[in-house]
């Protein structure tokens, strides 16, 4: 696999996703799309930093892990994510590739 393939096929996901940080901040933020492997999202500095504290470098062998509720055809789903890059859209808008490491439905 190329760098710049993606290893599953992505879909619109316009939906508010709701966040739980390791210091049980909970947050919620704009979902941008999903796949087989994980959820892109969205959101705005003050945000981000909660996400990603300043001076932290993402880290295979040690992730940063999030808690993740969202909707889905009406099932109210939780995840367990590893945030995989972040990266800036524009000047008040970061985006942050998670991976699914665990998902539980709930009903």
């Amino acid at each position: 696999m190329r760098v710049y393939e993606r290893q599953y096929v992505r879909v619109d996901y316009q939906q508010e996703v709701k966040l739980e940080t390791a210091e049980r901040i909970t947050l919620i933020v704009r979902g941008e799309n999903i796949s087989v492997g994980g959820l892109g999202i969205c959101c705005d500095q003050m945000t981000a930093q909660m996400i990603m504290p300043k001076g932290y470098q993402l880290n295979p062998a040690k992730p940063l892990h999030l808690g993740v509720e969202f909707e889905m055809e009406d099932n109210s789903l939780k995840a367990t994510c590893s945030i995989q890059n972040s990266y800036r859209l524009a000047q008040d808008l970061f985006c942050f590739n998670l991976k699914f490491i665990r998902l539980e439905q709930q009903g």
